[in-house]
C-alpha cells in the first residue's frame, strides 16, 4: 500500500484516535497503577503480618511443645506411681489368698474332728441303745420269772 494514496484526513483521524487511544491508556494505567501501588502495599503490610503471626504460632508450638515433654515426664512419672501400687496390691492380695489357704486349711482340719467327734456320738448313741435295750430285757425277765 502506498501511503500517498491515503487521503489527510484519514490520516489525521487515524493519528488522533492513536493519540486518544494512548492518552486513555496512559490514564488508565495512571489511574490503576495507583491502585495496584495501594495494593502492592496492602501485600506488602498482610505479608509482614503473616511472617509475625508465623513466629508467634511457631514460638506457641515450641512452648507446646516444652509442656509436652513435661507431661510427658508427669504422667512416666505417676505411671510408675500407680505400677507400684499396683503391685503392692498384687502382692496384698498374694497374701490375703495364702492367709484364707491357710484358715480354710484349718476349717477343714476342724470339720474332720467335729466329724470324728460325730461318729463317736453315733457309736455311743448305738451302744446306749444297745444297753437300754439289755436293761430293758433284763427288767422283762426279771419280772416274768
Amino acid at each position: 500500500m502506498d501511503w500517498s494514496s491515503v487521503p489527510p484526513v484519514l490520516t489525521v483521524f487515524a493519528a488522533t484516535a492513536i493519540a486518544f487511544a494512548g492518552g486513555v491508556w496512559a490514564l488508565i494505567k495512571w489511574g490503576f497503577g495507583g491502585i495496584t501501588d495501594r495494593f502492592d502495599d496492602q501485600n506488602d503490610r498482610m505479608d509482614a503480618i503473616v511472617d509475625l503471626l508465623n513466629v508467634r504460632f511457631d514460638a506457641l508450638d515450641q512452648r507446646f511443645d516444652d509442656q509436652k515433654d513435661c507431661m510427658d515426664a508427669r504422667f512416666d512419672a505417676l505411671d510408675a506411681r500407680f505400677d507400684a501400687i499396683d503391685h503392692r496390691f498384687n502382692n496384698q492380695n498374694g497374701r490375703k489368698d495364702a492367709r484364707f489357704d491357710a484358715v480354710d486349711h484349718r476349717f477343714e482340719g476342724l470339720d474332720k474332728r467335729v466329724d470324728g467327734i460325730d461318729r463317736r456320738i453315733d457309736e455311743m448313741r448305738v451302744d446306749l441303745r444297745a444297753i437300754v435295750n439289755r436293761v430293758d430285757a433284763l427288767a422283762t425277765s426279771s419280772t416274768s420269772a
